[in-house]
């Protein structure tokens, strides 16, 4: 069993120090704030786990484990997880053909288990004080539900998997190759459910749904040369891939859907759909007529219609994976590692915003001649087309327009020319259509990217000059970390800028995230 205690104690000055550098509440001039909390979490666990080995080649293992967690309520806080596990090495079974120096087929079924944070169940309310109301009375004191309620029927999130695998290894070991299908079901997911705010709360926690997981997973490495000298040439390169699919089988109480997010004034929506992949992304569209063309309002861009939302696109990437390769001679090693993402979309707000302040090359376009945009003046309002250098009554001719194919309302053609600085700034600005004309499916992007994640180059210096200063390894190294791209369908950010918390869906927005950084420096590391 195990308990943990967390304690946190805030103060505050006002009026600074009253000795230079006594950080203490009795040198405080006056104390500004104050606050402390305490948590507590206690939580205890049994396991038993039964192995079985027949011959060195046939292995099973099963394991069942019933934890308790203080997090839940106390009549409804234990849960039993059991596995089972078991590996074939038919190379050691089967006399096999000498190319084939090991071979393992593998299997496993089991549960694993989650459980909320600790104080997120909790069915309680926050108390504050209107202070004294009447001369001579008391405090009068209130009670308000908290922005996120509780659940005290929450039960444990579970995850049911069950996998096959094949490990293999040809021509003495320099060529490896694994492979493994995978197929999970999460039950009663937890995630906190929106809630209308005439509820008097925000979200509430909820056993949400099921999600399906099934994918593949293949790995190859090999190596390109090897030598038995430790300072040979030596030369080893690998490859590994994942695809994963999941779709969402049920939610609570038979919904059809769930509203993760809904952005800048529900300009944008994060849903996952019963019988779709989670997370699609949806967005009210450009209005159209009975006969399908796209209205254009009198502004001169687009109408957007807020009834009928669609999706865009899907913010779970199709397949991800990794490149490493790793070349040494003489002392000298170079690691380099590569990542890649493919499929999958973003939201990335901030950088629209930018090309809405035309701080974005895109924002470029159209305005002048030589970049497409058209020559008009104005006249009633309106931005009229023309081949001169000045309008009819000497009206300014400017060059950076821009004509939004559709029709008006009444279904006559569009022929109001906007200037592109007009049209930038309110496609790509903030809110739903209730507040403008920004339209946000122009906003969701696919997020696939090749990128170089590593770069080491180092130096094993030869025992024969450090012996004598007492090292028994000495190692010196020059590294680069997130270095660059080789290719990206977003270029304006870095991809994983997005991640703004450790919930999934607070991977997919970068409004109010951090820059990115690039890592480079030196490392010596001795052994003695």
């Amino acid at each position: 069993a195990t308990k943990d205690i967390a304690t946190f104690v805030s103060r505050g000055t006002n009026g600074g120090l009253s000795t230079e550098n006594l950080f203490e509440i009795a040198a405080t001039v006056n104390v500004a704030n104050s606050g402390s909390s305490r948590s507590s979490i206690v939580k205890d666990a049994y396991i038993g786990t039964i192995n079985l080995d027949y011959k060195g080649y046939l292995f099973v293992e099963g394991t069942i484990r019933r934890d308790r967690t203080s997090t839940m309520n106390p009549e409804n806080n234990a849960f039993i997880y059991p596995s089972v596990n078991s590996s074939f090495i038919f190379s050691e079974a089967f006399k096999m053909p000498k190319f084939i120096s090991f071979g393992k087929i593998r299997g496993s079924w089991g549960i694993v288990g989650n459980y909320p944070d600790i104080y997120r169940a909790n069915i309680a309310y926050n108390q504050g004080t209107l202070g004294v109301q009447a001369v001579g009375g008391a405090p009068v004191l209130f009670t308000n539900i908290p922005s996120s309620f509780g659940n005290d029927l929450i039960r444990p999130e579970q995850k049911k998997e069950f996998e096959f695998g094949i490990e293999t290894r040809f021509l003495n070991s320099r060529i490896t190759f694994e492979a493994s299908y995978y197929n999970a079901q999460i039950v009663d997911q937890i995630l906190p459910l929106t809630l209308a705010s005439t509820s008097g709360a925000g979200s509430v926690l909820t056993n949400i749904g099921t999600l399906r997981n099934k994918g593949i997973e293949l790995s190859l490495r090999g190596h390109i040369a090897r030598s038995e000298n430790p300072r040979g040439f030596n030369w080893e390169l690998g490859v590994n891939y994942s695809n994963n699919r999941n779709i969402v089988e049920k939610l609570a109480n038979n919904a059809t859907e769930l509203l993760h997010a809904d952005y800048d004034g529900s300009a944008a929506q994060l849903r996952s759909v019963v019988g779709q992949p989670m997370g699609d992304f949806y967005v009210p569209p450009v209005a159209t007529n009975g006969e399908g063309q796209k209205i254009v309002n009198a502004n001169g861009l687009y109408q957007l219609d807020s009834r009928n939302w669609i999706k865009v696109g899907n913010s779970m990437p199709k397949a991800v994976g990794g490149i490493f390769n790793t070349i040494s001679f003489k002392g000298i090693t170079l690691d380099v590692l590569a990542d890649f993402r493919f499929g999958g979309h973003v939201m990335p707000t901030g950088v629209n915003w930018m090309i809405s302040r035309g701080l974005l090359e895109e924002s470029t376009q159209f305005m002048d001649k030589e970049s497409g945009g058209l020559s008009y003046y104005v006249s009633g309002g309106k931005g009229i087309q023309t081949t001169g250098d000045k309008g009819p009554n000497g009206e300014r001719v400017f060059n950076d327009g821009m004509l939004i194919p559709g029709v008006l309302a009444n279904g006559e053609p569009n022929t109001n020319v906007i200037s592109q600085a007009y049209y930038y700034w309110l496609t790509y600005n903030w809110g739903g259509p209730q507040y403008g004309s920004a339209r946000y499916e122009l906003f969701v992007k696919e997020n696939s990217y090749i990128k170089l994640r590593e770069a080491t180059l180092g130096y094993n210096i030869p025992q024969s000059l450090i012996g004598k200063l007492g090292f028994s390894k000495l190692n010196i190294s020059v590294f680069g970390r997130n270095l660059f791209y080789f290719y990206r369908t977003i270029k304006d950010i870095d991809a994983e800028q997005l991640t703004a918390g450790s919930r999934w869906t607070q991977t997919v927005n970068n409004a109010g995230t951090n820059p990115s950084s690039r890592t480079m420096g030196v490392m010596i590391r001795a052994s003695f």
